[in-house]
């Protein structure tokens, strides 16, 4: 990742742009520099995504790509979704490669550059270029909007913002960066926002009558020292920040970002687990693989009724199911009926399956959000119990999944006399914090460091402190490997921007590059880096000029910003040498 010292020439563009890239859906959004001068809260969304047939509207599109046999990018959105149905139908649709959802797949696990995504039919294409493709549309969604307008901007003239959650590693976010770099956007011009500061930083500028929540809520975080807590709930994960007013009007993160994959798609998983329960895995996969388009108007149906399903909600929930459901399962079955699987399921007598439809009973339906709002729910509680969250009572929830009153009930529930606030269209939060942050990125001021990070390096074997069979001998020397060389704290708070420096030296003359290998530890003091709770991130790389002398060289990482970054200097003559952070 290449050092961002181009703070300023961000700030001179134009015009600011953020990209939204969900789990179940994205968007954009983007204000002139004249408009945030005079309204900070005036930011523009595209309003005109088709959601087809389904009576579903939306200021985001599904985040579903659609990619030709060729592998060649052909649509995103609800247009991916029906042009792929339409395909179904006339069996075409194993020819194209269909992704949708595929956010959380940074999430799961450490990935690399050469990371695959498989489509809905199993078959892989690499990651970055699904990314790439979808950051690549709304980009030129987004232009073609501004020429509509007559707003005459080229890509050189914004400032583009990316969003990602808090809680992401490192090296996802550098996988989001580079997905925008093969979407022609330039890293200089780029700048990566985390999901709950960014909600956080448009909370800040909406009038009080955009605000619902508990009774007599209101935010208000103006005087230096009130703290309140952040609950991003999004499509796949719940990211959770605690932000304290500063005197200079900045943010200073109290506790350090934390939560889980307990977004709104858990309740799918749990929808699907339901008619698994009555139909089996077998007919269920074999519905999926066969019925695709299908299954894509299954997942809208159910998306509209989480929306309006209520904690008041009685008698039965009616979601409308394709009849290839309960076919598939005959066919499996040896000609059972789906009713017959029904009495034998534990849902017998609470769901009614008729040819097109199924109803489900309402507490039965309330029970798929149970899961998920318990996991976010004991997380805000077990945060609370931190000395230093002492005193947070306002709590801010943003994000999509924070507008079903299911998910507001099961927060409120937990916080009595708590001030809970929802904003309106909280599912836009993130994506219009995110333009604002691209003005202002100085916002916040200090953040909790998630991890020890540090180096691996190899001091003189010391034997009262270093076990014997970690001793190697380098130039008849007897040192200690993997010895953890810490460069912050896990729990530390660090200003935007603060750096912290370290001094190395060259092993040999004429040695034109430095390798620094970077580890996280869960831990505060980790002693080696291949212990438990060290992990491997990634390596800093230094380009050197030709010496015949060992160079010395200062590192200085910047810990605060959304990203790390680094700059390095040789100190024989003080210049300095470009380096970059690979986590890939």
């Amino acid at each position: 990742m290449a050092n961002n010292t181009l703070g300023s020439e961000k700030k001179a563009k134009m015009l600011v742009a953020a990209i939204d890239f969900g789990t179940t859906y994205s968007g954009y959004a983007f204000s002139l520099k004249h408009d945030y001068q005079a309204d900070p809260a005036k930011v523009s969304v595209n309003q005109n995504w088709v959601a087809g047939s389904m009576a579903l509207v939306s200021l985001k599109a599904p985040t579903a790509v659609l990619f030709n046999e060729k592998k060649e990018f052909e649509s995103f959105g609800y247009e991916a979704e029906n042009q792929y149905s339409e395909y179904a139908l006339d069996g075409e649709d194993r020819k194209h490669y269909f992704f949708n959802r595929f956010k959380m797949k940074l999430h799961e696990k450490k990935i690399s550059r050469d990371f695959e995504l498989s489509d809905a039919h199993g078959r892989k294409m690499p990651a970055m270029r699904v990314f790439g493709e979808v950051i690549n549309f709304l980009k030129g969604h987004l232009l073609g909007a501004l020429k509509k307008r007559g707003t005459m901007v080229d890509n050189k003239d914004i400032h583009w913002v990316l969003t990602v959650p808090a809680i992401w590693a490192d090296f996802a976010k550098q996988f989001m960066r580079e997905s925008a770099y093969d979407a022609h956007i330039d890293g200089s011009h780029l700048s990566i926002a985390l999901e709950p500061e960014a909600a956080s930083l448009y909370c800040q500028l909406i009038p009080t009558d955009k605000i619902h929540g508990s009774e007599g809520a209101s935010f208000s975080v103006g005087s230096p020292g009130s703290k309140y807590m952040v609950i991003d709930l999004g499509g796949g994960t719940a990211d959770i920040t605690v932000h304290e007013r500063q005197s200079d009007g900045g943010l200073k993160e109290v506790h350090k970002a934390s939560g889980g994959a307990w977004g709104g798609t858990k309740v799918d998983e749990e929808f699907e687990k339901l008619l698994i329960a009555i139909i089996k895995d077998r007919a269920f996969n074999k519905f999926c693989d066969e019925h695709t388009g299908d299954r894509l108007d299954l997942q809208r149906e159910l998306e509209m009724k989480k929306r309006t399903i209520t904690p008041k909600s009685k008698g039965k929930i009616t979601l409308k199911v394709p009849v290839a459901l309960a076919e598939t399962y005959r066919s499996v079955s040896g000609g059972n009926t789906v009713q017959k699987a029904l009495e034998n399921s534990p849902y017998n007598g609470k769901v009614t399956w008729l040819p097109d439809k199924i109803r489900i009973d309402a507490e039965v339906f309330k029970g798929l959000f149970k899961t998920c709002t318990d996991n976010i729910v004991k997380h805000i509680k077990d945060l609370l119990k931190y000395p230093e969250l002492r005193g947070t009572n306002t709590f801010l929830m943003v994000g999509g999944f924070s507008e079903s009153e299911m998910v507001q009930e099961a927060v409120m529930k937990a916080l009595p006399g708590k001030n809970v606030i929802i904003p309106d269209e909280a599912g836009l939060s993130v994506l219009k914090g995110a333009v604002i942050f691209g003005h202002r990125p100085v916002a916040i001021t200090s953040r909790k460091s998630k991890y020890t990070y540090g180096i691996n390096i190899s001091p003189p074997f010391d034997p009262d402190r270093h076990p014997e069979e970690r001793k190697v001998s380098v130039g008849n020397i007897d040192r200690c490997r993997d010895v953890f060389k810490k460069y912050i704290q896990e729990g530390d708070t660090v200003m935007v921007g603060e750096p912290r420096s370290g001094k190395h030296i060259t092993l040999s003359a004429h040695q034109r590059e430095m390798q620094l290998n970077i580890y996280a530890s869960t831990k505060r003091e980790p002693q080696f880096v291949d212990e438990e709770g060290s992990e491997y991130l990634g390596r800093v790389v230094v380009q050197l000029p030709d010496s015949e002398d060992k160079i010395r060289v200062e590192v200085t990482m910047m810990f605060g910003e959304t990203e790390l970054t680094v700059e390095a200097q040789e100190l024989t003559t003080l210049k300095k040498y470009t380096s970059y952070f690979d986590f890939l």
